[in-house]
């Protein structure tokens, strides 16, 4: 048994990816002369990241919280090394940190956001008119990376109103922890954490709280689409996480908004 290859052991179809998908075109960025904000053929110009993502530069509004809010969050992940991808027991004393390449070709690009319109939308698929094209322009242009396309994604019309405003909050939890995080839910007490977060700070301080997360950064950094990635015994994971998946993702036929309803 020790000589077969872990992953020989996976699932057959854990994904409709052989591997990650990554873009990163925000590498190219920093232009300060011209932008398409001024400019109608602006999706050949050098991006500005500065001006499209907040940072540990940017100025709070008035209304966020003094102590945690993405500011204080960005100059925290600023600040701190942390060693990027999945970790397992046997790899994890001897992982380093490397700058790995991202693609930023227009067939990443078109692979990425097919890749996170199914990760975050849950299969469920929106009209033409229903896609944030004014994002995907943004991401190709390198004005913002991964993590914040999908920051936006999660915030949309049309995540809100198919993921949120018609489920239940055990299943808002549930939905948004498999698509943001690609994982279920560990255990009862963060499902009411996460529960009385919704209550007190409201949805998109919600969706902010799991992006800006450690585990979000370390696993998926800001150049990765998410991905379901509870189907091995990776560490911070339990054995009840590969069973639960399996449930969660139920086959790549359905959507997650037929899923609930259904459920309900």
């Amino acid at each position: 048994m020790s000589l077969i290859p872990q992953k020989a052991f996976h699932l057959g179809a854990e994904s409709l990816f052989e591997f990650p998908i990554r873009f990163n075109k925000s590498n190219h960025s920093g232009s300060k002369r011209i932008s398409y904000i001024l400019h109608s053929k602006g999706g050949c110009m050098p991006g500005q990241p500065n001006v499209f993502m907040k940072n540990a530069r940017s100025k709070a509004s008035g209304g966020s919280n003094v102590i945690e809010n993405r500011i204080t969050r960005e100059f925290k992940l600023e600040n701190y090394h942390i060693l990027y991808g999945i970790k397992y027991i046997h790899t994890n004393l001897t992982s380093f940190s490397y700058d790995q390449y991202h693609p930023n070709d227009d067939e990443s690009f078109r692979v990425s956001i097919n890749a996170a319109y199914r990760q975050i939308y849950g299969n469920l698929h929106p009209l033409e008119s229903e896609r944030p094209i004014d994002i995907e322009r943004r991401l190709r242009n390198g004005d913002i990376t991964i993590r914040e396309f999908i920051r936006r994604l999660s915030k949309s019309d049309f995540y809100r109103k198919n993921y949120f405003e018609r489920i239940n909050q055990k299943r808002v939890v549930e939905l948004s922890i498999k698509h943001i995080l690609g994982r279920p839910i560990l255990k009862q007490s963060e499902l009411i954490k996460n529960i009385e977060l919704i209550n007190s700070e409201g949805f998109e301080s919600y969706i902010d709280f799991l992006i800006d997360s450690y585990e979000y950064i370390e696993i998926f950094g800001e150049h990765t689409v998410p991905f379901m990635r509870a189907w091995d015994s990776s560490c911070g994971l339990r054995t009840s996480s590969f069973m639960n998946s399996i449930k969660l993702t139920a086959s790549f036929a359905t959507s997650d908004n037929a899923s609930h309803l259904r459920s309900i």
